[in-house]
């Protein structure tokens, strides 16, 4: 049974363990065995946020099941997960500039073997320097030069603003969207988090007002806990369906864990997702009924 919008299912999102989303179900942690079972289960996708920590070869592997099946990727991040933390997005130093370019020309390589996934973006601040505007003008300029280069391959930027992570430069979507905003490229755009921005932003449905003409990617989590959709509190049924009936029609990425992270309860959160999905599907529905009532 398919679902009705284009959700994909992580390979492992959370260090230090990076646990596949659905491992008790498959039973394995070997890449391709989850894509097949994503096809199996109707989705859209694989989510491999940290796809630069696997070789080649392993690459190339998940690459060809996604094509066999019909998978997409979703977005992988721009550089190793030791250099999040790092603040390498502020440097505007020739030197700075040029190891920016070699890490997301090494990623935009790797991407392309998953079919050019967009690379997400985390900025950390600099903490030897206190300039904080200077810091996120920097950041802009070297999103711009990035974005040109990782349009060569057909691969777009986008940006996550988040506090759980240490030293993080930009702490909410109006910073995020500032600096994306002064970069100025197509490109370049914002990943929206149901998680982080219940945490950065609060008001869900304002928080995507807010970046909703530089959004590029959404991922869903339900809080607390970061669970699967409807195991929590928020408005994510409003929050998706407002998302897809302004015209999103990107992946949907399941960055979550499970309320019960159990064999039994990966599928009993599937059968949840499922009855969220069919609460998407009237919403849209509803709400693009209403806009065009009110347009006639």
């Amino acid at each position: 049974m398919s679902f009705t919008q284009r959700y994909t299912a992580h390979l492992g999102y959370a260090p230090p363990k990076f646990r596949p989303q659905l491992l008790e179900s498959v039973g394995t942690t070997t890449p391709t065995d989850h894509v097949e079972y994503a096809a199996a289960l109707g989705m859209a996708g694989i989510f491999d946020p940290w796809a630069l920590g696997r070789d080649r070869r392993e690459l190339d592997e998940i690459g060809r099941a996604l094509a066999e099946t019909g998978l997409s990727s979703g977005s992988i991040v721009c550089v190793p997960v030791d250099k999040i933390t790092a603040p390498i997005w502020t440097d505007r130093s020739r030197s700075g500039r040029s190891s920016l370019a070699r890490l997301i020309r090494e990623a935009a390589e790797a991407g392309q073997a998953l079919g050019s996934p967009p690379l997400a973006v985390l900025v950390a601040a600099d903490p030897d320097r206190t300039d904080i505007e200077q810091q996120r003008a920097d950041v802009a300029a070297n999103l711009r030069d990035m974005g040109r280069l990782t349009a060569d391959f057909g691969i777009g930027l986008a940006v996550e603003a988040m506090t759980v992570l240490p030293n993080m430069l930009l702490r909410n979507l109006t910073e995020a969207v500032e600096v994306v905003s002064a970069a100025d490229d197509p490109g370049v755009g914002i990943i929206f988090d149901t998680g982080h921005a219940s945490i950065t932003d609060g008001d869900l449905l304002a928080a995507l007002s807010t970046a909703a003409d530089h959004l590029s990617i959404l991922q869903i989590a339900d809080m607390p806990g970061r669970v699967e959709p409807g195991a929590g509190e928020l408005q994510l049924v409003e929050v998706l369906a407002s998302a897809l009936v302004a015209g999103y029609t990107g992946l949907i990425d399941l960055e979550h864990y499970w309320a019960d992270a159990s064999r039994d309860g990966e599928q009993a959160g599937l059968e949840r997702i499922r009855r969220f999905d069919a609460l998407v599907d009237a919403a849209v529905r509803s709400q693009s009924a209403t806009s065009n009532t009110q347009h006639q």
